[in-house]
């Protein structure tokens, strides 16, 4: 009888009915179908009944890019793979740069195939970040709330892709600006804390007035962390007093 079902269970394994005529490989942009077959370490004609589920999802989780997996199967010879990519957000240098995705989790440190057109936080330190027990500190949350706040489309920001975010525990947060915002030269916008909505309706006033002021080449600062004023540091052909206008 044991000879008889070991016979049964090696016909079955064998069978080319079970081989794996079709795979579906959902949820992948970054990574390639080939990436996460290898991951999970799946081979494409590979009897179905082989493919040890748990322990395919368990490899994909293993991967730095793969937030969340499931596999399944559907006989006789259908495999599905179902994966979550991370959506990097920013990367955070803190002497080592880490990819944060946008719950504001690392996932992983920086290497040469990621991408770097995202902006960099500098200025926290991993006692800042959400770790086990330990809740993330006020200001990386500002930080957060800033980046959240500049992917909305209505938000000036969202046309711009920003190079910098630094955070001084006692100043605020200044962000760097990769180009002019809108056709406007802007060096640095400090935008401290708390408010940041109102403070980007505020700065695309002041660049209006920029646009029609054409006596300035642009702005060097901003300062935008007092709501009751603005201070601005303007780029200019010719010497002007301090080189400050406050509006």
């Amino acid at each position: 009888m044991s000879l008889f079902f070991i016979f049964c269970h090696d016909i079955i394994l064998q069978s080319p009915y079970f081989k794996v005529t079709s795979l579906n490989i959902t949820g992948n942009n970054r990574l390639s179908e080939q990436e996460i077959l290898d991951t999970a370490r799946i081979r494409p004609d590979t009897n179905v009944l082989l493919v040890n589920l748990p322990l395919a999802r368990k490899y994909l989780l293993s991967h730095p890019w793969i937030a969340a997996a499931e596999v399944s199967r559907e006989l006789p010879g259908k495999l599905l793979l179902s994966i979550k990519e991370h959506r990097p957000l920013a990367i955070m240098d803190m002497g080592r740069k880490f990819l944060i995705n946008l719950d504001g989790k690392i996932f992983k440190e920086v290497s040469g195939t990621d991408p770097v057109d995202l902006p960099v936080i500098e200025g926290l330190d991993f006692s800042d970040l959400d770790i086990g027990d330990i809740r993330r500190s006020a200001n990386f949350d500002a930080v957060l709330s800033l980046l959240e706040i500049g992917r909305n489309p209505a938000c000036i920001l969202s046309r711009q892709p920003i190079r910098l975010i630094h955070v001084d525990r006692e100043e605020g947060v200044t962000l760097y600006s990769a180009g002019p915002i809108q056709s406007v030269r802007i060096n640095a916008i400090k935008i401290g804390y708390q408010d940041y909505s109102e403070k980007f309706v505020r700065l695309e006033k002041i660049i209006a007035y920029i646009k029609a002021n054409k006596q300035f080449q642009g702005i060097d600062w901003v300062d935008l962390r007092q709501m009751n004023r603005v201070v601005i540091n303007p780029l200019i052909s010719e010497p002007h007093s301090d080189g400050h206008k406050e509006i």
